[in-house]
């Protein structure tokens, strides 16, 4: 009896009706598996803007603990204050060494890693889409300010020097090398 359903419902079909019922298929299995492979990336990037809430969090964090004279660690973020920068016995810590200390072995953010390309930096100097690895990577940015206007945005050299006061942009390269703001802070 299903026989001849399926027999007499296929009967009146051509050659391009079995063509396009094909192709019908293949898009819809073309597209979930695009959706899927898009949720997954979407996820990591949620994850990713969790952890970067977590880094603004921590700087927050910084500058009560020096508001209070708490030890802090890694002491390679420990900034100097802007009127002894430039005495000869103090030793001002570059952007390079704190970074470096902070995703390091043993650093708050140890477990923070390249969530869209495993093989990517963790934090990197721009979101640049002629280098692919750095899709996913945390993009920490200086905050200067415009007297006549809105801060000017310039990345974060690895010898900028750390002084109180220094404002910072984290924000996050997405998939398509856009920056997605996640917060500021100041040190």
């Amino acid at each position: 009896m299903l026989g001849k359903n399926i027999h007499s419902l296929f009967r009146g079909m051509r050659v391009s009706d079995f063509f396009f019922l094909g192709v019908l298929f293949a898009n819809l299995i073309l597209v979930t598996y695009l959706g899927i492979g898009n949720y997954q990336n979407g996820i990591k990037v949620a994850t990713s803007q969790d952890n970067g809430e977590e880094i603004v969090a921590w700087f927050g964090n910084l500058a009560s603990k020096l508001e209070a004279n708490e030890p802090i660690h890694p002491e390679a973020c420990k900034p100097t204050d802007e009127e002894s920068k430039f005495a000869k016995d103090i030793k001002v810590n570059q952007w390079k060494n704190c970074v470096e200390a902070l995703f390091a072995a043993k650093g708050p953010f140890e477990s923070y890693t390249n969530l869209l390309k495993p093989n990517g930096p963790a934090y990197s100097s721009k979101c640049n889409k002629h280098e692919l690895l750095t899709s996913g990577s945390f993009i920490f940015e200086k905050l200067t300010i415009n007297p006549a206007g809105a801060p000017s945005l310039s990345s974060l050299e690895p010898s900028d020097k750390i002084v109180s006061g220094l404002q910072i942009r984290l924000s996050l390269c997405d998939t398509g090398y856009y920056l997605i703001k996640i917060g500021e802070f100041k040190l």
